[in-house]
Formats: C-alpha cells, structure tokens, sequence
C-alpha cells in the first residue's frame, strides 16, 4: 500500500493506529511498542538512548493522552506529515503533534516524529 495513494481518511485512520501505539509505548516506558512501526535503522541502540532519557526528563512524554485532535495530513514528495493537537496528564497546554509516514517495501513506516 502507498501512503501517497490512500485518502486523506484513510491516511488518518492508519496514522490514529500508529500513534495510539506511540503514545501507549512512551506513557509506558515500552521502546519495542513505541518504535513498532520504525524502521530498523531508526530504532537503533542511540535512538533508542535518546527516546529513553527523554522519558527520564520529561513529565510530558511519558504523560500523553489518547485525546488527541486531528489538525490535517500534509503530502509531500514521498511521505506525508499527519497532525494533531495533543494534550498530556501532566504538563498544561497544547503539544502539536507531527508524525511522518512513508510507505518502503510495501509497508508504511514511520520516519519521523515530532512533538512540540
């Protein structure tokens, strides 16, 4: 399936699976639920360091709701970039939320990942 090809409800569908995860790896400390839908070489031993001391530091990432609100899908050139406004149990205010999506070898993978 290319990600490029799907609707933009069903990008947003796929996207609400793949954050829900995310979001449940990081409130829970889970890093091989957290970079399920990686790709190998993003979720190496440094980045997997990485998304670990943020859990240790920051209130807000091991915090977040499954409340979310759906802002848009961006496409661009071979991946898309789903948005949402994001809230945490903890920390006041609103996070944007950018997760990037790119179909390889008939999957769709994450690429990235952005919380702001």
């Amino acid at each position: 399936m290319n990600i490029l090809e799907q609707s933009d409800e069903q990008i947003r569908e796929l996207a609400d699976i793949i954050w829900s995860d995310m979001v449940t790896g990081a409130n829970n400390k889970d890093w091989e639920l957290y970079s399920k839908y990686m790709l190998d070489e993003s979720a190496d031993e440094q980045a997997r360091a990485a998304v670990e001391h943020q859990w240790q530091y920051s209130k807000m990432f091991t915090s977040l709701t499954q409340e979310r609100e759906y802002l848009g899908v961006l496409r661009q050139d071979d991946h898309v970039l789903v948005l949402w406004k994001q809230w945490s149990t903890k920390v006041d205010g609103d996070f944007l939320v950018m997760l990037y999506l790119k179909t390889i070898a008939e999957e769709v993978k994450v690429i990235g990942s952005w919380i702001r």
